[in-house]
């Protein structure tokens, strides 16, 4: 807990998303703790211009695509159907300038479905991605006939702060809870609680996105973990909040 009697939710995504989430945090009236394990940073996507001029919809499953394409591919792009995973995408991509988007609210599955469902057998879109992926979005769809280009215009890698610096942090303000919005955030968890001490989190819970995201976490901490009806923030918090019955 904090001096203020709230319980301490650690949140370990990358700004600007972990600064979104703080003030959702706190709205719900705990007390939030940014210490992102995880950073993000633009690449070149390395993609012809004229294939996505050639393109027929967009695909994206992370806001962070959108937030961090270069300007020209994203212009080129601005006429097609967007097709998002969830509804936090779908509005980065509004906020982009982006008019016809479509989202699936769910997981990579669903905007399989969604892209299937809507785009015919041999139409060609752009996934903008990131150069980690998972659910391979590309390969389900070519299931249906239906391929895309790849255009990986981020990468995410684990924070760079010192682990002394991290420790130091939370063992001025020990967790509560940690919410977990990445296999990658979790991934370097593992690292971090082999440093820090399994103590320092022993009366710890753990909050994840997906199954996916809380089978990356170490086996102590999956036995204390809940994993958010859907996989998108809404529901993340609202298993916070279950929990803690505040």
């Amino acid at each position: 807990m904090s001096g203020s009697g709230n319980p301490v939710i650690w949140i370990t995504r990358p700004e600007p998303g972990a600064g979104r989430t703080a003030e959702r945090v706190a709205a719900l009236g705990f007390d939030p703790l940014v210490l992102p394990l995880t950073e993000v940073e633009p690449v070149d996507p390395e993609i012809d211009m004229e294939d996505a001029e050639r393109a027929g919809f967009v695909a994206v499953t992370s806001s962070n695509a959108i937030r961090l394409a270069p300007k020209p591919l994203l212009d080129v792009l601005k006429a097609r159907t967007v097709y998002t995973v969830g509804d936090a995408t779908k509005a980065e991509a509004e906020a982009h300038g982006f008019v016809q988007v479509v989202s699936a609210r769910g997981a990579v599955d669903d905007l399989v479905a969604l892209i299937a469902g809507r785009e015919k057998a041999g139409s060609t879109g752009v996934y903008l991605c990131g150069r980690r992926r998972t659910g391979d979005l590309e390969g389900k769809l070519a299931a249906h006939g239906i391929s895309c280009t790849l255009a990986e215009v981020y990468a995410a890698y684990s924070v760079s702060q010192p682990t002394q610096k991290l420790t130091a942090a939370l063992t001025g303000r020990r967790p509560d809870a940690v919410l977990f919005h990445s296999a990658l955030s979790a991934h370097a968890f593992c690292g971090l609680g082999a440093n820090a001490g399994i103590e320092l989190f022993e009366k710890t819970l753990f909050f994840a996105l997906s199954e996916r995201i809380a089978q990356a976490l170490p086996a102590w901490a999956q036995a204390r973990a809940t994993v958010a009806a859907a996989p998108d923030e809404e529901n993340l918090l609202a298993a916070l909040r279950a929990v803690f019955a505040l």
